[in-house]
Formats: structure tokens, C-alpha cells, sequence
């Protein structure tokens, strides 16, 4: 227990350090985070997209689109691709579905990057834009781009040739060599880091580097990696107790009064989620909120496969945008919608210190009740 104390004290002032640094250089203050980029796989295509584009609005040509492709190094293989005059398409629509990012140069190659943050994959996706490519490019080669560089399901890729790409490392690195390119540009610099500093937040590296090697020196000690070892065992179940004591019985009590039944989970990695159905839904779908992988809520497909048809995901969507909500659609949400600017610290500061969150989620569960009225899922 010493060693725990211990290690927490010195994390903690190491952390301080840095949360100084930040409110002192401005360092909280990111544009991309205020406009709710985060988790809006078109809107970071979009970015991605101008940034390749030797047409594109930064003024330096084809060097961005150059550096990417140094970037990717030796696994890029079409050596005679040209970037000079290349062409960047974002959402190219095919016959084979919608293509996140598409780079075509004049002699047949192409680039075809499946951007995903946290979407899961559509059906037999890869396998429909390599039916594509196939029959349309000369060469091509097929890039699978997540948070991490995670491998695309089985049934998206099976027999696919394709390369996986991360934000975490690719896309970090790429902008790093663009910031340098854009040294004498200072608002498309400024730009850079600021989506550089925004994309660090989402995977956990917005730390300062030295602060960041103080922690990892203090963690080389061995009783204190053993004392982190047993933190880091025990940091699911540490939100398990938060959502249970302060706000697991605020909710159940509200949702009863709405007939509806709370059930609660919490994950094995980090974080929590809450889901609520009514008898007449079950087997259905139910309406969820998670906290895994980023913060999401909506309308989600019952585990036995049932899927709401695509005529009544269009018409919930066109009802909740009457309700001024936006959301997106999958086959296994057939509604959802990223909740803006919540971190773990607000997550704590929302559920312990105050009912924001709580009311937050009401207002919400209250939006979807009212588009569910009278729709046969």
C-alpha cells in the first residue's frame, strides 16, 4: 500500500507539472476539440484529404502527399505512382459502396484509404473496394487507417491485400514532417499542430514529452511498476464503483418512472456502459450509452441479430434531426452520436460533482423515446 501511495504522489505532481504547462502556453486550446471533430471519421477524411491534395488550399503542392508516402516507407509499393498530378477524392462513390480517401495520379495508380476511428466495418467492405480497384486502376494499393493500426475484420477484408496505417504513428509522424515542410506558412503550421496536438489527445499522447519521460522513470523502478501493475488491474473496476455509487441510482430510479429497465456493464478494458429496454423491445434493440471506445449513445441492434431496416434508420435519423439531433447510422447503430468534449476528467467532475451528466443523459434518452413513438423496429 506505501508503494502505491507513493507512486500515486509522484504521478500526480508529475501530472500537475504538465497540466501547468498547458494553462500557461495555451496549450488546452485546440480548435478541432471546440468544433467536435473528434470522432467523425468524414470530417477527419476531409482533413487528411486537403492536406494530400497537391491541389489543395496549404500551397505547398505535392510535398504533403510526398512526406505521407515516405512515411508509409517500404510498404508502399507502387514505385512509379506520381504525385505531382495526383487527384484526391474524399466519399468516391462506386457501385461498391462510398470510399473514404481516393488518390488516383494520371497513369492508372491509386490509393484507397478506409479511414476508421471507431465505426465498425461494413459488410464484405474491403473485398467491395478491391472489386473496385480491380477492375478500374492499373495498380492500386488499399490502406486500412485506425486509431492504432488494428487489422479490418474477417468478413471485411478475407483474401484482401491490404496495409494498415495508424494515427497513433503514421499520421502523427506524416504531420510532423508537414509542420516542418510548412515552417515559412505560419497559419497552415499552426493548423498542422494544432490537429497534430488534437489527434495526440485522442490516443493519449497529448503529455508532455519530458513530464512524459519523468513518469516512465519513475515507473522504471521496480516496486513502483509492481505498485502500477496493481493500479492498472484494478482501473476498470475503480469506474465500476464510480458509476455505481453516484450515478447508477440516480438513473435507475428516473428510468423506472419511464418503464424502462436499466441494466448496467462495466468493460473489461476501461470505462463504462448503461443500456435501458422495455418488454415490447425486447430482442430488438435497446438504447445505449458507451464509454470504451470514445462517447457514444443512440439506438443499438439486440445481440440475436435483429437489425432495424434501413427505411426506418432513415426515418429515425429525419425524425431526431426535427428534434434538432444529428446522428449517424450503422448496421449495428442504427442511430448514434458522439458525445462532444468528455474526457475523464469531466467524466469524474460530471458524475461526482455535479447532475450535469445525469440531466445530459435524460434530455437524451427523452429525444429518442419520442423518435421511437410510433415506428414498428
Amino acid at each position: 500500500m506505501k508503494y502505491l501511495q507513493n507512486l500515486l504522489s509522484q504521478i500526480a505532481l508529475v501530472n500537475k507539472k504538465n497540466n501547468e504547462i498547458l494553462e500557461a502556453t495555451g496549450g488546452r486550446f485546440n480548435m478541432f476539440g471546440i468544433c467536435g471533430v473528434n470522432h467523425y471519421e468524414n470530417t477527419h477524411s476531409a482533413i487528411l484529404a486537403e492536406l494530400l491534395n497537391p491541389k489543395g488550399s496549404h500551397s505547398l503542392k505535392s510535398q504533403f502527399l510526398t512526406a505521407f508516402l515516405e512515411t508509409i516507407g517500404k510498404e508502399f509499393t507502387l514505385p512509379d505512382f506520381e504525385t505531382t498530378n495526383a487527384t484526391v477524392y474524399t466519399e468516391y462513390f462506386t457501385d461498391n459502396g462510398r470510399i473514404d480517401i481516393l488518390i488516383k495520379d494520371l497513369k492508372g495508380n491509386a490509393l484507397i484509404i478506409e479511414n476508421k476511428i471507431y465505426a465498425g466495418d461494413q459488410y464484405e467492405q474491403l473485398k467491395r473496394y478491391n472489386a473496385f480497384a480491380k477492375k478500374s486502376f492499373k495498380s492500386y494499393q488499399i490502406y486500412y487507417l485506425t486509431l492504432y493500426g488494428t487489422e479490418a475484420s474477417a468478413q471485411s477484408a478475407e483474401e484482401v491485400a491490404y496495409g494498415t496505417i495508424s494515427y497513433a504513428e503514421t499520421i502523427i509522424q506524416w504531420l510532423d514532417k508537414c509542420i516542418a515542410l510548412a515552417v515559412r506558412l505560419p497559419l497552415v503550421r499552426e493548423t498542422l499542430v494544432q490537429y497534430s496536438n488534437h489527434l495526440k489527445q485522442l490516443i493519449n499522447q497529448d503529455m508532455n514529452s519530458k513530464n512524459q519521460e519523468e513518469i516512465v522513470g519513475i515507473l522504471a523502478n521496480i516496486e513502483n511498476l509492481k505498485a502500477a501493475k496493481v493500479i492498472s488491474q484494478n482501473y476498470g473496476e475503480t469506474f465500476n464503483f464510480i458509476a455505481r455509487k453516484y450515478f447508477s441510482p440516480k438513473i435507475e430510479s428516473w428510468t423506472k418512472e419511464k418503464g424502462l429497465d436499466y441494466h448496467y456493464e462495466i468493460s473489461e478494458e476501461e470505462y463504462v456502459r448503461f443500456y435501458l429496454t422495455k418488454t415490447e423491445w425486447q430482442g430488438r434493440f435497446w438504447i445505449g450509452f458507451t464509454f470504451e471506445r470514445g462517447y457514444y449513445y443512440g439506438i443499438c441492434n439486440n445481440l440475436n441479430n435483429h437489425k432495424v431496416s434501413e427505411d426506418n434508420r432513415a426515418t429515425l435519423r429525419e425524425k431526431l434531426g426535427n428534434f434538432g439531433v444529428e446522428m449517424k447510422s450503422s448496421n449495428w447503430w442504427p442511430c448514434y452520436a458522439y458525445i462532444p468534449n468528455l474526457s475523464i476528467d469531466t467524466w469524474e467532475s460530471d458524475i461526482i460533482k455535479s447532475d450535469n451528466f445525469f440531466e445530459t443523459c435524460k434530455q437524451r434518452i427523452e429525444t429518442l423515446l419520442k423518435a421511437i413513438e410510433g415506428l414498428d423496429l
